[in-house]
């Protein structure tokens, strides 16, 4: 899972994943900024550390180590995944529905936890506005589409 649907993957309540599968961020590689939701989704998904790792270097994450840090729950073999998954799935229907509920709800509430005054959020779009307004942005933008690596040159 690479880019956006990295952050959507991390934006799951359980994951499960194969050996094969990769995780990786790579807004870095094109030049861009992050939005704060993704950034927050990331944050919830890993520890800042692994975050920034992650977001600076665009390389990817295997899924073996991935489980190790605690981002995703299970690494299964393909031809186990479908029953893996529904019988965690039968577990987790097998219980209380509005526990579940309003646990799931619970936890997003304290998970998502993380107060931004309204300087900081300025402050934050600021710095994504001096990227998009940049050199490097385009080029990025430029690399993506002609299929080459980009030439960065920080201005």
């Amino acid at each position: 899972m690479w880019g956006g649907a990295c952050e959507t993957v991390f934006a799951c309540d359980l994951i499960v994943a194969t050996p094969e599968a990769t995780f990786a961020a790579t807004p870095a590689k094109l030049g861009v900024p992050y939005n704060i939701s993704g950034m927050l989704t990331f944050l919830n998904g890993a520890n800042a550390r692994i975050a920034k790792e992650m977001l600076f270097t665009a390389k990817p994450l295997t899924a073996e180590r991935a489980e190790r840090l605690g981002m995703i729950n299970y690494v299964v073999p393909k031809d186990e995944l479908e029953p893996f998954t529904l019988t965690m799935a039968a577990e987790i229907a097998a219980n209380a529905p509005l526990s579940i509920a309003v646990m799931k709800e619970q936890l997003r509430i304290l998970n998502g936890s993380r107060p931004m005054s309204p300087q900081g959020f300025e402050r934050v779009q600021g710095l994504r506005r001096n990227v998009y307004d940049s050199y490097d942005y385009r080029e990025g933008i430029r690399a993506f589409k002609e299929k080459r690596k980009p030439a960065f040159r920080g201005e």
